[in-house]
């Protein structure tokens, strides 16, 4: 009897040993990642089987199953920005032999901190910045012109008595006009203008720049704030361009294009022709016709409310601003505005595109060689171009190489003509897919990106991408470009939205030829080496197959001066965004890193930090659970 109570207590003594010292399975209840990186350790017995899920998409496991003990790595994989909030969290599933939910939190960093222009205060300067004197200087400058009163005398000066207290500061003996200085100027005007004497007076009044157009859907071409193209105005632009449009021809008759266009005669050319009768505009062109001098879109298969392709791309370029007739009662008087509506620049264009929106290789080819002012021939008929262009914007392509294309761009390069094209709308096709002619060696490839800066689902990304403009994205509220089309069933001028890398082109197409025409470059090299040396840096930091070497950027292409804007502060790191600053002050949530930190003034108003605008750049370790101060910012000149 003793002996049976004895061996039952050695059991219970073993079982509660083995139970106190090493639980069978260890799985706990909460994970905190560190940064992006996390781990589950998984404590279970050598053959015990076991899968884990992740139940929430913010982060994934691996290895997701196994058997025995291990140490389950988590990664953070956000699909989009990293949100600004203090905590992510998810769960776990572990299942198998084993079952436990698991909490996963990736607490983020809280980060304050201010900006402020120029240099940190001392002793000697606190109280004296820039902003404090202009804001002091600036009415005592204005109070000081509205003193003085210019007047034109019938007879010589000397022969004049002036009242008391006024001061002659100057006499222009060709026109005749004496500027006078007094305290009272509007006692003064009244007593000149009653003077027989005198055959007029005025106030020596301030003038200022032109502001923006206000033409009415000018508001919609978010994309012309984007590139800082809202402030051409600044520019002077001496030298007329030309810029050819090879595409689907354009409509001569919509009225916001009037005046900007090479017409029949004057060196534009069809180089599809017309269809064989009794087809319409619509049917397919006479085959192996020589074409002809009126590239008019005839049709738009695809778009007969809002077509005509080549219109769309035009417009971006050089739709008039101001008031022009309306096509109808109830038809706008003013439309949009082209990026070069203030520059003598207009469009050749060149029709290679039928109503369905092809093309052959042969017919750009062709034109391209034509539009420089090489002889070419088509059908056996010889053509030379009487004007031949600066730059060829090209807003089309196939995912082919083509020898003819890319000789073509050669030849012309060679000549010292820019060639612009379309990067391509095949990348949720065909990721990394070259498109041509844009991928021809000598072609400027174009990139598209989106309202918030970002490039587009559509626009490809290879090696031979050089730069990024707006081609947007019409799943977005309001985010297409906006720009003139057609509409072949009411016969009258309308506009629509579209995206595409086609529209992205002809905004850098334009600001070339505006370089050239504003003489701030004389040669394509030099137009294109000084757009791109101002381009903004999107994406990974130098030149990436997304964004190229960057997003146009007028105002840095120009050094315009431009009105002090709002301060800008981004992340780029771990979790990269850009941070509204309000009153001077920032906050923001983010993810255990090393960042760097970028405050700018951003005068453009485009959200960006742009090759320019004054700025400082600081490395940064985001870690620990508490507050990050960053301190005062200075963004210096």
């Amino acid at each position: 009897m003793r002996l049976y109570i004895l061996s039952v207590l050695l059991v219970l003594a073993g079982c509660s040993t083995q139970g106190a010292l090493a639980p069978a399975h260890t799985i706990p209840g909460v994970v905190v990642m560190e940064g992006l990186e996390g781990s589950l350790a998984l404590r279970v017995g050598t053959n015990v089987a076991w899968r884990v899920d992740a139940l929430s998409n913010w982060f994934r496991v691996s290895p997701s199953s196994g058997i025995g003990p291990k140490v389950v790595q988590l990664k953070a994989d956000f699909a989009g920005e990293v949100a600004d909030q203090p905590e992510y969290t998810g769960r776990l599933m572990v299942s198998g032999d084993v079952e436990a939910t698991v909490e996963v939190r990736l607490p983020l960093v809280r980060v304050v901190g201010a900006v402020a222009e120029g240099g940190p205060p001392n002793a000697q300067t606190i109280g004296l910045g820039t902003r404090a004197m202009s804001a002091q200087a600036l009415p005592e400058t204005q109070s000081a012109k509205q003193t003085e009163i210019l007047v034109k005398y019938r007879r010589d000066l000397r022969a004049v008595a002036l009242p008391q207290g006024v001061r002659v500061l100057s006499h222009d003996q060709v026109g005749r006009v004496t500027k006078l200085s007094t305290s009272s100027p509007a006692a003064l005007l009244q007593r000149l203008r009653l003077d027989p004497s005198v055959e007029w007076a005025e106030i020596n009044g301030i003038v200022t720049a032109q502001g923006e157009p206000t033409d009415q859907f000018y508001p919609q071409q978010w994309y012309l704030r984007t590139t800082g193209a809202r402030f051409t105005y600044l520019q002077t632009y001496p030298n007329p361009i030309t810029v050819a449009v090879v595409d689907t021809g354009v409509r001569y008759d919509h009225p916001d294009l009037a005046g900007k266009l090479w017409h029949p005669g004057e060196g534009a050319y069809d180089f599809v022709g017309d269809a064989a009768p009794p087809d319409g505009p619509c049917g397919s062109p006479v085959p192996n016709n020589p074409g002809d001098t009126d590239p008019t879109d005839p049709c738009d298969q695809q778009a007969p409310t809002g077509g005509s392709h080549g219109t769309h791309v035009t417009g971006i370029m050089v739709a008039t601003s101001g008031t022009f007739t309306p096509a109808c009662p109830t038809c706008t008087d003013s439309g949009i505005v082209g990026m070069a509506y203030n520059a003598p620049i207009k469009v050749l264009p060149l029709r290679v595109l039928d109503p369905s929106g092809n093309g052959t290789f042969e017919d750009v080819a062709l034109a391209i060689r034509y539009a420089a002012g090489i002889p070419v021939q088509k059908a056996g008929q010889t053509l030379l171009n009487p004007r031949p262009v600066q730059v060829i914007n090209l807003s089309l392509g196939a995912p082919n190489f083509s020898h003819i294309m890319c000789e073509a761009v050669a030849d012309v390069v060679a000549r010292g003509v820019l060639v612009v094209a379309a990067a391509g709308n095949f990348q949720n096709r065909s990721p990394g897919a070259m498109v041509y002619p844009a991928s021809c060696p000598g072609a400027i490839s174009v990139a598209a990106t989106d309202q918030n800066n970002q490039v587009t689902f559509y626009s490809q990304q290879n090696s031979r991408v050089d730069v990024a403009a707006p081609g947007g994205n019409t799943t977005q509220p309001g985010g297409g470009i906006l720009s003139t089309t057609w509409n072949y069933t009411t016969n009258l001028p309308n506009y629509t939205f579209y995206m595409g890398t086609s529209q992205a082109t002809p905004q850098v197409a334009a600001a070339l030829a505006m370089l050239l025409s504003s003489g701030r470059a004389s040669t394509a090299s030099e137009a294109w080496n000084l757009l791109r040396a101002n381009l903004t840096d999107l994406g990974a930091p130098g030149r990436d197959d997304a964004y190229g070497h960057g997003l146009l950027n007028l105002p840095g292409a120009f050094a315009w001066t431009l009105p002090k804007g709002d301060f800008v502060v981004s992340f780029s790191g771990p979790s990269s965004r850009q941070v509204p600053v309000v009153n001077g002050q920032f906050q923001t949530h983010l993810v255990p890193g090393s960042y760097l930190v970028t405050a700018c003034r951003d005068d453009s108003g485009n959200g960006l930090c742009d090759n320019g605008e004054p700025r400082v750049e600081r490395l940064v370790q985001v870690s620990g659970r508490s507050t990050l101060d960053l301190g005062t910012l200075y963004v210096g000149p």
